[in-house]
């Protein structure tokens, strides 16, 4: 089973609710988001955010639907028929790559240690949790009716018995989580924590001028957030729209495709160019 190694930072990345909005059909953008998952899962993001970019309804409506495509493309397979009941907007949903996450096991036999996700679906004084095997979970413990959750099995027999585990703990990387976000950018970069923070903008440095600088910051990060423009706005004039002037919010705003060979860099393909790179850097 793969096991990669978890990073040695949490690593966010930052993207526009109007995404897909350039996109007439449903199954483009289906295919299009199916693209942004396997990246982020290929190079171990713990964690996608989707932001208000244009604070109108075609915004969040695309917004919305980022996160269900997203979301349901991380949810394990055995998962999805109770999280996601049919649903028009999954219509093309045959089309996404399957992700083969950590959190999306070939078929097993459960046993003890085995750490699978799960969904509650009986509560009481202790619960029950489907984790994709012919029989329930039992856990000792009250949890929230259809929440989900990540399981340890601690017992085969007579019935299986786990305990839940946070799985931001573990020691390999397990999976990413979606976020969406009524904030703006600025609102979004400045009510978070991170201790490194990169806009990606064509306008931006030259990565080769800063990559000695970028590299102690990134290897010395516990919490990096990289930010992503809109198809029609790069992250500058994003961010200026709220007041804030991007060298000042972010760490580093840099152009990570110098000398770009195409007109426009779309938003997906700037996501695996600057992933790509933070990977080939290394951690601590």
């Amino acid at each position: 089973m793969l096991e990669p190694a978890r990073r040695s930072q949490r690593l966010a990345v930052a993207f526009p609710a109007s995404f897909t909005k350039d996109i007439p059909h449903l199954r483009e953008k289906t295919s299009r988001s199916g693209i942004v998952a396997r990246a982020l899962a290929i190079f171990r993001v713990d964690e996608v955010l989707i932001y208000d970019d244009a604070s109108n309804e075609t915004s969040r409506r695309e917004g919305r639907l980022l996160e269900k495509l997203l979301s349901y493309q991380e949810t394990p397979q055995y998962l999805r028929r109770r999280l996601f009941p049919h649903d028009p907007d999954l219509q093309f949903a045959g089309i996404l790559p399957p992700l083969r996450l950590p959190s999306h096991p070939s078929v097993e036999k459960p046993r003890p240690g085995l750490v699978r996700e799960a969904l509650v679906v009986e509560t009481g004084t202790e619960s029950m949790v489907d984790a994709g095997f012919s029989t329930l979970i039992r856990v000792p413990t009250k949890l929230k009716q259809l929440d989900r959750v990540s399981i340890r099995l601690t017992r085969k027999e007579p019935q299986l018995q786990g305990e839940v585990v946070d799985s931001s703990r573990l020691p390999i990387y397990w999976r990413f989580r979606v976020t969406r976000t009524d904030s703006t950018l600025g609102k979004l970069i400045r009510r978070r924590k991170d201790d490194l923070t990169i806009s990606t903008s064509r306008e931006g440095k030259p990565v080769r001028d800063v990559q000695e600088d970028l590299g102690l910051k990134w290897k010395s990060s516990k919490q990096t957030l990289v930010v992503f423009g809109s198809p029609d706005r790069g992250v500058p004039e994003i961010l200026g729209r709220e007041g804030l002037e991007v060298e000042k919010i972010c760490t580093f705003n840099l152009n990570m495709i110098p000398n770009q060979g195409v007109e426009t860099v779309r938003t997906e393909e700037a996501l695996t160019a600057t992933l790509s790179l933070l990977n080939a850097l290394g951690d601590r």
